[in-house]
């Protein structure tokens, strides 16, 4: 603001609120603070909220934005064939990847199976074999209910389904 050249940036705990009422929780992010080195006015940007919405969706248990991005290119994906792949809106997934607002329970869930390449290239296969939309609406209700049932529930179907075993993924 006051035109000079030098700023300081550093690395600063934040905590803040998310939530309101009763269910309000003070999360913390480890965001970027830039100082004017002239008149020490401080400030955040874009970087200070992309690390507020990720400690938000690690609270949350979901996927964060970056994620949801990922897991569409990996597929090769644009935004709007993923939509028409996955019955997500094509809006709400923009809205995701930009950060605007976070995915509810079972539509990460469901993004998260289509991380697995088996559940993906199986479901791509069922809808490319499905010529009517009340069959593709009925798999899609299908898929709907399964990625809200328990995690072990979900494996014992797979299991029985196609010889698929668990894997456990290192971090």
């Amino acid at each position: 603001m006051c035109g000079a050249k030098g700023l300081k940036t550093e690395l600063v705990r934040d905590p803040f609120i998310y939530g309101s009422g009763p269910q309000a929780v003070e999360l913390v992010a480890d965001v970027p603070v830039h100082t004017c080195s002239e008149c020490e006015l401080s400030f955040t940007g874009e970087a200070a909220e992309i690390q507020r919405h990720g400690a938000i969706c690690r609270h949350l248990g979901v996927l964060t934005a970056d994620e949801i991005r990922a897991l569409r290119q990996q597929h090769g994906m644009s935004r709007a064939a993923f939509a028409r792949f996955t019955g997500f809106g094509e809006a709400s997934l923009a809205r995701w990847e930009r950060r605007e607002v976070v995915q509810n329970t079972s539509s990460d869930r469901y993004l998260r199976l289509l991380g697995d390449p088996v559940v993906f290239h199986r479901l791509s296969a069922m809808l490319d074999s499905v010529d009517s939309t009340a069959m593709r609406d009925s798999i899609e209700a299908r898929m709907a209910v399964f990625v809200m049932l328990p995690v072990e529930r979900q494996n014992r179907i797979r299991t029985s389904a196609h010889g698929w075993s668990p894997r456990r993924r290192t971090a």
